[in-house]
């Protein structure tokens, strides 16, 4: 039962609302099931979120002492990157544009990944865990974007981590 939850078959209506609110954003006719998705998308950005916000306050060398600090020293990082991961996922949903660019690298044989990220549920959360450190992975190769997006800050200095974690 809880899969068939997590995996919205198409025709699934949930009554009027759903569907004016739908179709009132962007004035673009967005289903639930979209919607459904990219609430699952959040949910595992999210929880990234939360995993990266635990090790850089208590692991081995810190960028904030709690986690308050931490939203304040790195809340424009985090959300610049979350826009940039939901342009990846919205990419997606694009016919033709992701298969095309897979095809373009030469992975064409990874197609069915997008087959499964734009119609489960399960899939779209992984996705949302993993492009975060692929863009994360990106973002310290390719010159042009380290100079160009904020980084995370670095670790505090000694004076601001009296306990020395």
């Amino acid at each position: 039962m809880l899969v068939r939850s997590l995996c919205l078959p198409p025709m699934i209506t949930y009554g009027p609302l759903p569907e004016m609110i739908s179709s009132w954003i962007m004035g673009i006719k967005v289903n639930t099931r979209e919607i459904y998705l990219w609430l699952w998308f959040f949910v595992g950005c999210s929880v990234y979120w939360l995993k990266r916000a635990y090790y850089l306050v208590t692991g081995p060398s810190p960028v904030a002492n709690t986690y308050k600090q931490f939203i304040e020293r790195c809340w424009i990082p985090i959300l610049i990157r979350f826009a940039v991961n939901s342009l990846f996922f919205w990419a997606l949903f694009t016919p033709g544009f992701a298969d095309k660019g897979l095809a373009y690298l030469g992975w064409t044989n990874w197609s069915w990944v997008v087959a499964i990220v734009t119609q489960f549920a399960v899939f779209a959360c992984a996705f949302g865990l993993s492009v975060d450190v692929i863009s994360d992975f990106a973002l310290s190769k390719i010159p042009v974007l380290k100079d160009w997006l904020p980084q995370m800050p670095g670790p505090l200095s000694q004076s601001e981590n009296p306990g020395g974690r």
